[in-house]
């Protein structure tokens, strides 16, 4: 290997370690280098070395626990305690999004009088069950029968 790209890689690793809170990305390095006067040629085989060390692209990320709106006095007449206390758990342990919690309390009304466990199992299976992997559902079933430990 060519000394002046060795003297490059050295160059290129000081600046990466001097600076960690910057992303470094290939093009960046490559005008760097550019400017320090170092040939296209030599920037090639210096950037081939160094390249698993650059910042991966930014990827998309689930968004955080988000919080959730109190229940209404309506909602909370119409669930049972131990229904509210179950879609609370489903939402604490992000096993739902605000959207499918609020899909199931829009579908509250459809029943009469009030709505437990059986009923607010229905209605998880109808909105939110389908689209889970079986883990995940029967880690659900575990959060409404209430057993603790649950991991998911």
């Amino acid at each position: 290997m060519k000394q002046r790209v060795v003297e490059m890689v050295d160059a290129i690793l000081k600046r990466m370690e001097e600076h960690p809170e910057a992303p470094h990305t290939e093009n960046g390095i490559r005008s760097w280098l550019a400017q320090q006067g170092y040939n296209k040629r030599d920037i090639d085989d210096a950037i081939r070395l160094v390249r698993p060390r650059f910042a991966a692209p930014p990827q998309p990320t689930r968004p955080g626990p988000v919080s959730v709106r109190p229940l209404s006095e309506a909602e909370q007449q119409k669930l049972s305690p131990e229904a509210r206390e179950a879609l609370a758990r489903l939402a604490y342990y992000t096993l739902i999004d605000p959207f499918e919690r609020e899909m199931v309390l829009d579908r509250l009304n459809h029943f009469e009088g009030e709505v437990g466990l059986e009923e607010l199992d229905y209605l998880l299976s109808w909105v939110v069950y389908s689209t889970r992997d079986f883990e995940t559902q029967q880690t659900m079933y575990s959060v409404l029968e209430g057993q603790g430990e649950t991991f998911h």
